[in-house]
């Protein structure tokens, strides 16, 4: 079983309500302050709340060699040896020894400087405590070994007088030499004191020397548990107290507190709370809705109590118990849109006469649809399309093919037959749209009707985009050519 398990557990008493101070203090140059003390004075001697216990009027506390804050200061003196020979078997040889101090905790300082320490032949090793020793350290421990800075631990000493006698080869399984110094700084914090005040505190070099802008005034709170880093700030105080005292855990006499600002639990819950009152000098509800007051008296019902699905809050005139809200759980207040953008918003909404509103109350609902035209349904006689009595389009056809037409005006090169009977000429016409095919009816006629006495209009080479045009000369006697100004053509495509 490792040594620092069989230490006796015992806590001091200042430990049943002090609270702790961590964190790192630095020096005026941003270095950390090594191995320095810590005095806390109290600025009027008090009571711990709740006990009646005396609070040590001064406490001190001291630094580590990070700066970080601590219970128990290091030990910066050699180990005070001695040899006898002839009792013990430690081999002659060379031994490297170190101590620490631990307290009732079993928390331990870093290692003391290390001494060598030369057996000329078989004996024992006495180790005596240093002529400074913590008050709060429960006694010493101490390490032995054969390398320089391998030594691991052969034992403790109890109290300042105690002594550690080495008779044996050092064990080389035992603890090594602690890295840290574990001890906490343990002291009354002000809020558990009464009369409530502050602490002087000093910081003292390990030479003695205070250092620049100390001491200080400060004032620690959090109770009887709590904690306050410093490396977060000095909790500078400027010497007045504070009506009503900041929240006591065991307040005298169970006395009324009151704060000035935001309570954070840092995620802790608050419970066996009895009454809660809002805005008033007076608690007048429980905390638990459900079961307590404002449930069994006001009327609200939450979760675990009456209700149903759909039911809402609504008032009776006393106050605010279920009620109906629609036939769904939730209701939904809806904005007006139009094309998907915001409408003005109004404390009613409007349906015009294209729409029918009709109390339905049979089934508690008002019924809104269009409003019918007058014309039954499927009475409109147009065959292409449907409609119902409100004038929706219920089915629609294309009906009957519309024909393409098409208009051509010729009065630019036309030819003209020659001088003997039935002589013919051609030109080739050309449609401005072409049509599907050239299955198209077509019909051509000269501006002038008495022409067709003397010549006949015929085409051939029919195609989608155009047609040949045949000009002939019908006069027998072939003595007057036919010449035309204009000729115009309809073409007609089903």
């Amino acid at each position: 079983m490792k040594m620092r398990a069989l230490l006796t557990l015992i806590m001091a008493t200042a430990a049943a309500y002090g609270g702790t101070v961590t964190g790192t203090l630095q020096g005026p140059s941003g270095l950390p302050v090594k191995n320095g003390t810590l005095t806390f004075t109290l600025q009027q001697a008090g009571l711990i709340a709740g006990s009646g216990s005396v609070v040590p009027t001064t406490a001190s506390c001291f630094t580590s060699t990070d700066g970080s804050v601590v219970g128990m200061p290091n030990p910066l003196t050699l180990p005070s040896t001695s040899i006898t020979y002839g009792s013990g078997t430690m081999a002659a040889g060379i031994y490297y020894v170190v101590f620490t101090f631990y307290n009732n905790s079993s928390l331990e300082t870093l290692a003391s400087p290390e001494l060598q320490v030369q057996l000329t032949g078989t004996g024992s090793l006495t180790i005596s405590p240093p002529a400074t020793f913590p008050a709060n350290a429960a006694g010493m421990r101490v390490y032995v070994g054969t390398i320089s800075g391998a030594e691991t631990a052969q034992g403790n000493s109890a109290g300042p007088t105690g002594t550690f006698v080495q008779t044996s080869p050092p064990q080389g399984t035992g603890e090594t030499i602690p890295a840290t110094n574990t001890s906490l700084c343990s002291i009354a914090f002000n809020d558990t004191i009464i009369p409530y005040s502050g602490y002087n505190v000093s910081l003292i070099s390990s030479s003695g020397n205070a250092y620049p802008g100390w001491p200080q005034t400060w004032q620690l709170n959090g109770g009887p548990s709590g904690t306050v880093n410093i490396s977060n700030g000095a909790p500078l105080w400027n010497g007045t107290v504070v009506y009503p005292m900041p929240l006591l855990s065991q307040p005298l006499n169970h006395g009324p507190q009151s704060i000035s600002g935001l309570i954070n639990m840092t995620g802790y819950s608050i419970l066996n709370v009895g009454k809660v009152g809002v805005g008033t000098s007076v608690p007048a509800y429980g905390v638990d809705v459900e079961n307590d007051f404002i449930n069994t008296n006001l009327g609200y019902l939450f979760i675990g109590g009456a209700g149903t699905i759909g039911q809402c809050l609504v008032s009776n005139g006393t106050a605010f118990v279920p009620g109906s809200c629609g036939s769904l759980p939730t209701v939904y207040y809806q904005h007006l849109q139009g094309g998907g953008a915001l409408r003005p918003q109004e404390a009613f909404a409007n349906f015009d006469g294209s729409f029918n509103v009709v109390d339905n109350p049979g089934s508690t609902r008002t019924d809104i649809g269009l409003s019918q035209t007058g014309v039954a349904a499927g009475t409109y006689t147009n065959a292409n399309i449907i409609v119902d009595q409100y004038g929706r389009i219920q089915s629609a056809s294309n009906g009957a093919a519309i024909p393409t037409i098409q208009a051509l005006v010729i009065n630019t090169g036309i030819c003209t037959t020659g001088n003997t009977a039935f002589s013919t000429c051609s030109i080739n016409a050309t449609w401005a749209s072409s049509f599907a095919n050239s299955s198209y009816a077509l019909t051509c006629t000269p501006s002038s009707p008495s022409a067709l006495t003397l010549n006949t209009i015929y085409f051939s080479g029919k195609t989608a985009s155009g047609f040949t045009l045949n000009i002939q000369n019908a006069d027998a006697s072939g003595a007057n050519p036919i010449s035309l100004s204009e000729i115009d053509c309809i073409g007609m495509h089903p």
